[in-house]
């Protein structure tokens, strides 16, 4: 069993990688567009467009198997910190757990 300060920055380290996987959303996501666009000159466009629609599904089958494993490291650390799992994380819960992991 983790202690409550393992538990404290693992809920850190969590929100710290959800900001990261939104800030690169749109890079990929242009990415996707522009190779799209590379397969349409390239060939015809209905190439480009196929392309587009299956990385964009592979795209958001990553990001939402991301954000789910996510939540449950957030709510493993929580639970480890010997709080409810329906604990809210507003920015004052997260300056007790900051101060948690500091400790």
């Amino acid at each position: 069993m983790a202690s409550k300060k393992e538990g404290a920055q693992r809920v850190l380290d969590a929100q710290a990688s959800r900001t990261k996987v939104r800030g690169r959303l749109l890079p990929a996501g242009l990415g996707i567009v522009l190779v799209g666009a590379g397969v349409a000159v390239l060939t015809r466009w209905q190439f480009g467009l196929a392309t587009v629609l299956i990385c964009g599904l592979l795209m958001q089958y990553a990001v939402e198997r991301m954000n789910t494993i996510l939540e449950a490291s957030v709510a493993a650390g929580i639970r480890d910190m010997g709080w409810d799992a329906d604990t809210v994380l507003t920015e004052e819960t997260l300056d007790t757990i900051r101060r948690i992991a500091e400790r």
